[in-house]
């Protein structure tokens, strides 16, 4: 049982981290692991992130001449869990990139 919640967590990771690591995602996950001044705020900054890719994949379908550009809120299955999804993937990508530029940084 707990084995089976691990698993389809760690699920849900790879695939958030999948859906962030795109040119996009990185520059997204990069600007905020920079401008993060301490580890306690990767929550907030992983929202932050999350909704800036929102918006700029608004812009692109808006840009693109899409009919709709913003996300369907209300398709629990669709729209909302991928957003959801990249937000765990932005959880990672920003910790990781803190993390290094701590590293390299000395600060």
């Amino acid at each position: 049982m707990a084995n089976d919640i691990l698993a389809q967590a760690l699920a849900l990771f790879q695939q958030g981290f999948d859906t962030v690591n795109s040119i996009q995602g990185l520059v997204i996950a990069l600007i905020a692991a920079f401008m993060m001044r301490r580890f306690g705020q990767l929550i907030a900054w992983a929202i932050t992130a999350t909704v800036a890719h929102e918006v700029v994949t608004g812009v692109r379908r808006y840009m693109a001449g899409d009919a709709s550009i913003l996300p369907n809120l209300t398709d629990l299955d669709g729209d909302l869990k991928l957003i959801g999804i990249r937000f765990l993937g932005y959880l990672i990508a920003i910790a990781i990139l803190y993390i290094v530029r701590r590293m390299l940084m000395n600060r």
